[in-house]
């Protein structure tokens, strides 16, 4: 698993990917930029009392409250943006590491964002329920972690999957090798833990999992 998530790693920088680099990493410093110009208009917008020390002080809970809630909405951000070209970089992983396997099929575009609209949604409702445990100190990393993990296995490994199987295989297969899928998906969080590196977690998890389902049998 690891050797698959190192070939991945190198994958992501290599010459054929790095069009869908650039591009998916222009337009998220876009929405994330957006993002933050809407939450420093939120925070333009907390009341002032008059007072001194009441005001400071509000203000700087403010700005601590929208950090909190900012990070874990990162990961989804990203996710979301990148959706438009996770196909491409599955497709010229297979093409190049697996060119005698039959090529898999693009997902209509309109499906492809619903499914990563849906999965935005899933990550914030989630992260946002856990986000008490977060501010745990020596719980909170592993829980990211391990609750992230789960999500991104389970997401990535759809998108690979579905590309070759249909859905009620690639749910079978999904069932048989869930630990080595959530395995790779622990893997996946944890890169997004990495600052900067965060910004390319989806284009390494497609690789990443495009290797770990050749390594379960999908062809």
């Amino acid at each position: 698993m690891f050797s698959d998530a190192l070939r991945a790693f190198h994958e992501t920088f290599s010459p054929p990917f790095r069009r869908v680099l650039w591009l998916s990493l222009a337009a998220t410093i876009i929405v994330l930029a957006l993002f933050g110009v809407g939450l420093q208009w939120a925070l333009g917008a907390v009341p002032q009392f008059g007072t001194p020390w009441l005001d400071t002080t509000l203000e700087w809970i403010a700005r601590l409250f929208a950090l909190v809630v900012l990070v874990p909405l990162v990961h989804p951000v990203i996710s979301l943006v990148a959706s438009l070209f996770l196909e491409s970089i599955a497709a010229k992983v297979e093409a190049q590491d697996y060119p005698a396997d039959a090529p898999g099929r693009d997902q209509p575009v309109l499906q492809s964002l619903w499914v990563a609209i849906r999965f935005t949604a899933v990550l914030i409702v989630v992260n946002i329920i856990a986000l008490p445990f977060y501010l745990v100190p020596g719980i909170n990393l592993a829980l990211f972690w391990i609750v992230n993990g789960y999500l991104f296995g389970r997401e990535y490994f759809e998108l690979v999957a579905l590309r070759h199987v249909p859905v009620a295989k690639m749910a079978e297969l999904r069932s048989r090798h869930r630990f080595r899928i959530f395995g790779a998906g622990v893997i996946v969080a944890a890169f997004g833990t990495v600052p900067l590196l965060n910004l390319l977690a989806p284009l390494f998890a497609t690789a990443f999992m495009v290797h770990t389902s050749k390594r379960i049998g999908l062809a």
